[in-house]
């Protein structure tokens, strides 16, 4: 009887054998990969370095280029910023430091506010902060700085200081003309020869629209492009060649606003002719400040209709803007007028930093109106500048 065997659970397994030559191949692949990865880690490594020590390059070269700043006049320059006199700040060389000694005037000022600008200037030098101290309940501050590429340290003490006399603080006033182009010759040379803060408006597509325009550069004044725009009772009233209309597509109106530009290169800013019904109308006044925007050119809401967007728009798209406080020669150019104009320009000027005042070119009884108002400018405490600067800040630029 043949003996039967139990065959175990387990399956032996078998060892794959690979030809010879498929086992070159793998191991050459596996020596390629192996090339490869070494390759990657000096060529990345190469780079790291590179870039690191690049970094440290730029890193270096910007402080050392803001060094090139002393910190000395970066402290004097921040003086000037606050409005600091001569008189009021004094430094002395020690061996241990520099000393700088400066009087803040408390009723322009505190010493965190002085603290901060001074910080800001020296930080823009590259300095370095080291360290400050309040003194006598921050009647007194103290404040340590260290200009690396000098290798000096600098302390500097700020303190309340009694100022003689505190000059008052004007209103600015600005003055706008309107309507000019259309005339040259002796009465454009008299409003020319008004003092040179006066803005000329000036409307496009006019016989002498150009020509004004440089004129007025010559002698000094600064010029805006007076937009011809649609008015509500638009066509008894006509804005004039080539206005902005509100059914007019936003190209269209860009398109035109970018025509005025062309032709009145010199113009710094605009404000509207007319426009009594688009400047309410969001669309048309989007169209036109974009286009105003791209070009740099700041915006004056003549305000020829109370229920205007214009200015509000303008702000809301970032676009330097102001608005008419009123119309100098309307509703007449009258004693009667003239009196309700400065009563009113009195009330305004107590609660306002800036006014803006349009008049009108349109002869000689205008600007001989205009002459009489300017003459007692200095006697209403106002300080006349260009239209320009009615959107600059008194603050330092740096904040």
């Amino acid at each position: 009887m043949a003996k039967k065997y139990r065959r175990s659970g387990k399956r032996k397994l078998r060892k794959k054998k690979y030809p010879a030559n498929k086992k070159k191949t793998l191991y050459a692949f596996g020596f390629v990969i192996l090339v490869l990865i070494i390759l990657y880690l000096l060529v990345d490594s190469r780079v790291a370095n590179s870039f690191q020590k690049r970094s440290a390059e730029n890193r270096l070269s910007g402080k050392y280029k803001a060094n090139t700043i002393t910190l000395e006049s970066a402290l004097i320059h921040s003086f000037k910023l606050l409005g600091i006199p001569e008189s009021k700040y004094r430094q002395e060389k020690k061996d241990d430091a520099i000393y700088f000694s400066a009087g803040i005037n408390s009723q322009t000022m505190d010493l965190n506010f002085a603290n901060a600008i001074i910080t800001g200037q020296i930080e823009l030098a590259g300095g370095r902060i080291l360290k400050g101290v309040e003194k006598n309940n921050n009647n007194r501050q103290v404040l340590e700085f260290f200009d690396i590429g000098q290798n000096q340290k600098y302390i500097v003490n700020l303190y309340y200081s009694q100022y003689a006399s505190t000059s008052k603080k004007l209103t600015k006033i600005a003055f706008v003309i309107d309507d000019f182009g259309y005339f040259n010759g002796k009465l454009l040379d008299d409003f020319l020869n008004l003092p040179e803060e006066i803005t000329f408006a000036i409307l496009p597509h006019c016989p002498h629209s150009r020509e004004v325009m440089e004129k007025a550069a010559e002698k000094g004044h600064e010029t805006i492009i007076h937009m011809p725009m649609e008015p509500l009772n638009y066509p008894k009233a006509n804005p004039g060649e080539n206005a902005i209309y509100v059914h007019d597509s936003p190209r269209e109106i860009k398109k035109k606003v970018q025509g005025y530009i062309k032709q009145l290169p010199l113009c710094v800013g605009a404000n509207n002719h007319m426009g009594s019904l688009a400047t309410t109308d969001a669309a048309v006044m989007q169209a036109v400040l974009e286009t105003l925007k791209k070009s740099n050119l700041f915006f004056i809401d003549s305000r020829t209709n109370q229920a205007s967007i214009a200015y509000k728009m303008a702000k809301e798209l970032m676009v330097p803007s102001y608005e008419n406080t009123f119309f100098l020669d309307t509703p007449s150019i009258s004693d009667k007028t003239f009196s309700e104009k400065i009563d009113y320009l009195k009330t305004v000027s107590k609660s306002r930093d800036y006014i803006l005042v349009i008049s009108h070119c349109a002869g000689q009884v205008h600007l001989d109106y205009l002459k009489r108002f300017l003459a007692l400018i200095d006697e209403l405490d106002l300080e006349l500048i260009p239209a320009s600067q009615l959107f600059q800040s008194d603050l330092p630029a740096i904040l």
